[in-house]
């Protein structure tokens, strides 16, 4: 459906821009008519009728181009030079100065160099390259103390663009195809690809304290408001609210983290003293988790007889005299044993782990 309407608007717009440019034709030929007659100012009102209602037909096959080549003409628009005043207590220097006209005069002339080129690739480039650079050149005469932050834009990179473009034209006019030009024209070209990119970092720098002042500004705006009770309730701000949040710490997470790190080297150096202590006295902690470690690190580490190279001796049954197997000693009847106590002279069986 809307591929229809838009096919008969245009049509619509064919035929009434047709009929425009035939009646305006028609009535530029009747205004000779008056001429001829000696009606001077009807046949000039009947030209000047006729001349409108033909521009406004064929303005779609003229307008384009003109609107084209005034944007051209904007952006290509050349900068006077001016004497710098300074906005604060310190005279401009002579190096400002200096360095304002340089650049001001290469600005100009390499706009006098993309309006020579052929090449629309390099000029489309160029453009865009004096677009920030005609932003740098006004930021500069408004600001003559930060002229000395883009002196590598002024002496460096703008005057290689222009070098570099100067060269490109002469190769052009010169109508040389060889192999050799066509390289040094295709580097020339891929060079200044980036140079867009040099320039965009060099005005950042000089916008660097700018944006510094107005990020203190904000900061304090917001402060004002918070002590006020007024929130930003804005959806961006509360996204980056949430991000600033995920990214840091609350300030209760923080110090109760704080709070138990401290905690812990209490604890620790309060254990360490008391080590010292009853090292110093002699003593041997036999608490339950002392002695379990010490058995663990008994158990780890080998003893002194074993790592001094001794071999234990092998336990059989004759050697053993603890074997819980021992039958009664012989020779020795059980009955003839006399008990221990002198007063009862009963004899009785002797134990299995009495020698």
């Amino acid at each position: 459906m809307d591929f229809l309407q838009n096919l008969c608007k245009k049509i619509l717009s064919i035929v009434a821009h047709t009929a425009l440019t035939i009646t305006g034709a028609f009535t530029m030929l009747l205004s000779l008519g008056g001429f001829l007659s000696g009606q001077l100012i009807g046949g000039g009102i009947v030209l000047l009728l006729g001349f409108v209602m033909t521009a406004i037909g064929t303005r779609s096959l003229w307008y384009p181009g003109y609107k084209e080549k005034q944007a051209e003409k904007k952006q290509l628009q050349n900068i006077k030079s001016t004497s710098l005043e300074s906005n604060t207590a310190q005279p401009v220097t002579d190096f400002a100065q200096d360095s304002y006209q340089k650049a001001v005069s290469d600005f100009n002339a390499l706009n006098g160099i993309i309006r020579q080129l052929q090449d629309q690739e390099l000029a489309e480039q160029l453009k865009k390259m004096q677009g920030i650079a005609l932003r740098m050149i006004n930021y500069m005469k408004e600001h003559p103390d930060k002229i000395t932050i883009a002196d590598q834009f002024i002496n460096y990179y703008q005057d290689r663009a222009l070098s570099l473009s100067e060269q490109f034209l002469e190769f052009e006019q010169m109508g040389i195809s060889t192999p050799e030009v066509s390289a040094i024209k295709i580097k020339t070209k891929h060079t200044l690809e980036s140079f867009d990119e040099a320039y965009e970092a060099q005005f950042s720098r000089m916008l660097t304290d700018k944006m510094l002042e107005v990020e203190s500004e904000l900061k304090v705006a917001q402060q004002i408001m918070s002590d006020a009770g007024i929130q930003n309730t804005s959806e961006p701000h509360r996204a980056a609210s949430r991000q600033e949040a995920a990214q840091q710490p609350s300030a209760t997470t923080s110090a109760v983290q704080f709070s138990r790190r401290m905690l812990t080297d209490k604890i620790l150096e309060v254990e360490s003293e008391l080590k010292q202590i009853m090292s110093d006295a002699g003593i041997q902690n036999t608490s339950e988790p002392h002695r379990a470690a010490s058995r663990q690190e008994a158990a780890q580490q080998p003893s002194a007889t074993t790592s001094a190279g001794r071999e234990l001796p092998d336990i059989t049954l004759e050697n053993n005299p603890f074997s819980i197997d021992r039958p009664f000693d012989i020779g020795e009847p059980a009955d003839d044993y006399s008990c221990r106590s002198r007063q009862k002279k009963h004899r009785r069986p002797r134990g299995r782990f009495q020698k």
